[in-house]
C-alpha cells in the first residue's frame, strides 16, 4: 500500500531532492513498511533528518530502498549504507559491548608464570575479569564499483580482557587484541527465500601488540558469504592464513610466534543471529577444525535495558577467545551492556 503525500509535503520533498539541503540519519528503531515505496522512504527521511542531511543522501538511499521490492532486508544494512556520507557518524562493524563481570572456570596461567612478570605470586590471573569489545568500520568508497551498493570498508576491532578485580597485581589489562582489516562488501542481486545474499572479500591482521614470549599475531585473507532477512541472518567465512617465516632461534622477534594456530582456530567461522521477538536477539558463533577436533563456540542474548542500551549475556567455550589463549581451552560466562547488535 503506497502512502499518498499531500501536495504541501510533495512540494517540500521535490524542493529538497532537486536542490541541496540537509546526511541521512535513520534512528535505530525506525519502522518502515515491509515493502517501502520511494515516497515512504522520503517522508520518513524528512521526519528524521538532522540539519546536516543532504538531498542527494535522501534521494540515493530512497532509490535504493525502492529497488528492494518485496525482499526483506535488515535495517542494519540500510542504515550502514545510508549513513556513509555523514561525517559525524562511525558505523559499527561487529558487536560493541562491555561485560563488567565475567567468570572463567580455569584461567590460563602459563604465559604469566615467568617470575619477571609477577614476582612471588603464584597463579596471578583471577577467574573474574572485565571483557569489552569495540568495533567500527569506515567506508573508503562512496560510489558503486562493480555492482550497485557495493563498498570497500576499513574495519577495526579491539577486544580487551581486564583483570580489574586482581588488585594484588595492580589490575592490569591481561590481553588486548587489535584487528584491522580491509574488505569489499557487496549485496548479491539475487532474491532467495525473500532475503538478501551478500559477500565479503578481505584481508586482516590480528595481534596482541606484545613482545617476546607473549607476542601473538597472524594475517589472513578471507571470502565470506551471508544471507540476511528481517529477523535472522547467517554468515560463513572461510580464511587462509598467510604464511610467515619460522623463527631462527628461541626468542627471535621476527619469526612466527604461533605456527600451530590453525590447529586450534581452524579455517572458517560460522555466525548466526535470530530475533524470535522484537526485543530479544540471539546470536551464535562456531569454529571447528575437523582434522584436529579443536574448535570454539560462543552464544549470546541481548535484551532491552534502558534507552538504546541493551543488556547482554555471553557464554564462550573452546580455543581462541583471545590470541594469548589460542591453544588453551576456556569457558567463560559474562553479563553486561551491549551498544550495537547484529541486526
Amino acid at each position: 500500500m503506497k502512502i499518498k503525500p499531500s501536495k504541501n509535503i510533495q512540494t517540500r520533498v521535490i524542493a529538497l531532492i532537486t536542490s541541496a539541503a540537509v546526511p541521512l540519519a535513520f534512528a535505530e528503531e525506525t519502522e518502515l513498511p515491509l515493502t517501502p515505496t520511494y515516497e515512504d522512504c522520503v517522508l520518513k527521511s524528512l521526519e528524521l533528518a538532522g540539519p546536516e542531511v543532504t538531498a542527494n543522501a535522501i534521494k540515493e538511499n530512497c532509490t535504493r530502498v525502492e529497488t528492494l521490492d518485496e525482499v526483506e532486508v535488515p535495517k542494519r544494512i540500510l542504515y550502514d549504507k545510508g549513513l556513509s556520507d555523514n561525517p559525524y557518524v562511525i558505523t559499527p562493524h561487529r558487536q560493541n559491548y562491555i561485560l563488567p563481570f565475567t567468570y572463567m572456570d580455569d584461567p590460563n596461567q602459563a604465559p604469566y608464570e615467568n617470575q619477571n612478570f609477577y614476582p612471588g605470586i603464584d597463579d596471578p590471573i583471577e577467574n573474574e575479569e572485565i571483557k569489552l569489545q569495540l568495533s567500527i568500520k569506515v567506508p573508503l568508497t562512496f560510489d558503486s564499483i562493480l555492482i550497485p551498493n557495493d563498498t570497500i570498508y576499513f574495519g577495526f576491532t579491539l577486544k580487551s580482557f581486564w583483570q580489574f578485580y586482581a588488585s594484588d597485581i595492580s589490575s592490569p589489562f591481561r590481553e588486548t587484541n587489535y584487528r584491522p582489516e580491509l574488505f569489499y562488501q557487496a549485496p548479491i542481486p539475487v532474491s532467495l527465500l525473500g532475503g538478501t545474499l551478500f559477500t565479503r572479500l578481505g584481508i586482516e591482521h590480528e595481534s596482541n601488540g606484545r613482545g617476546a614470549e607473549l607476542s601473538r599475531s597472524w594475517n589472513r585473507v578471507y571470502a565470506g558469504l551471508g544471507f540476511a532477512k528481517k529477523d535472522w541472518a547467517v554468515y560463513v567465512q572461510p580464511w587462509y592464513r598467510l604464511p610467515e617465516d619460522d623463527k631462527e632461534y628461541d626468542g627471535d622477534p621476527s619469526g612466527d610466534d604461533n605456527p600451530d594456530i590453525n590447529k586450534y582456530m581452524g579455517y572458517y567461522e560460522v555466525q548466526g543471529v535470530y530475533r524470535p521477538i522484537k526485543e530479544i536477539e540471539l546470536s551464535g558463533m562456531g569454529r571447528y577444525n575437523w582434522g584436529t577436533g579443536y574448535g570454539a563456540m560462543e552464544v549470546g542474548m541481548s535484551f532491552p535495558l534502558y534507552g538504546r542500551l541493551r543488556g547482554y549475556a555471553q557464554y564462550f567455550h573452546g580455543y581462541g577467545e583471545s590470541l594469548i589463549d589460542y591453544d588453551y581451552n576456556t569457558q567463560r560466562f559474562g553479563l553486561g551492556v551491549l551498544l550495537t547488535d547484529f541486526l
